[in-house]
């Protein structure tokens, strides 16, 4: 007499599950953190493909403006994990990409990497009067660059102090961007207009003109030009829409300086 047999597949043993919900969950928070603080979707992408190969699994991740969609997969196929990040509002912070993009490369154990990655994201950020003082050092170097004069470079160089000094004010305070970025532009083109006012150096133009370039969301420009070149379009026109909003309300915010001031452009 002959009996039929099925044979079940067997199950997946608890610590390899537990294996690859940890990674899951580790890959989902790097990515997360990633997209946060400016991060092109290609470098998440390849960063995630280094992970994952070193700990062994299949990723798909989906990236949206402010969602990442992540799965992952035992090398086999047989068992998987999803999860849904959240993106932070922090800002771009580009130490914060570079940090993490090392940490892709390095062949440690998932513990260890979950610490490091805890620490990087942990870390203060700049000192805001450094940040502000570079800034204004770049802004005063954009001045030169269109042949401004040592009065519009040094006028140029307190509009972007005195303006930065105002954006950080109000963003603490948690006002809106939008307006926070209207309200600086007319700050620093007040201040940039100076020259006008007091008849300072031969480039009064110039120094107004560039009193407002720091509030260009270039590395966002750039960001969203990258994304679309890579196939993620949705990120792509989040980016570039954000960066257009804040195009305008800094060219609103010169132009209600030029209206206060009544100074005509020739």
């Amino acid at each position: 007499m002959m009996t039929n047999m099925t044979t079940e597949p067997s199950a997946i043993p608890a610590d390899e599950h537990t294996r690859i919900k940890n990674v899951c969950k580790f890959i989902e928070e790097y990515a997360t953190a990633m997209l946060s603080a400016g991060a092109t979707t290609s470098r998440i992408e390849h960063c995630v493909e280094r992970i994952s190969k070193r700990y062994d699994i299949i990723s798909d991740l989906s990236l949206l403006p402010s969602r990442i969609l992540l799965t992952v997969w035992d090398t086999s196929h047989r068992h998987n994990y999803s999860l849904v990040g959240h993106t932070h509002k922090n800002g771009i912070n580009l130490q914060t990409v570079t940090e993490l993009s090392r940490l892709s490369f390095l062949d440690i154990p998932l513990e260890t990497a979950c610490e490091q990655m805890r620490i990087i994201t942990s870390t203060p950020r700049l000192n805001k009067w450094i940040v502000i003082l570079l800034t204004a050092l770049a802004n005063l170097s954009f001045c030169r660059l269109f042949d401004g004069d040592w009065y519009a470079m040094g006028v140029v160089f307190a509009a972007t102090v005195i303006g930065n000094v105002y954006k950080n004010y109000m963003l603490e305070r948690h006002w809106d961007i939008r307006f926070t970025t209207i309200v600086a532009a007319y700050i620093s083109a007040i201040v940039g207009s100076s020259c006008f006012i007091f008849d300072f150096g031969s480039t009064p133009q110039t120094a107004l003109g560039t009193s407002v370039l720091w509030l260009v969301p270039g590395i966002r420009f750039i960001n969203a030009i990258s994304d679309m070149t890579n196939g993620h379009y949705v990120v792509s026109q989040s980016r570039m829409t954000d960066a257009v909003i804040t195009t305008i309300c800094l060219s609103l915010g010169l132009c209600l300086a030029l209206l206060t001031l009544n100074i005509q452009w020739k």
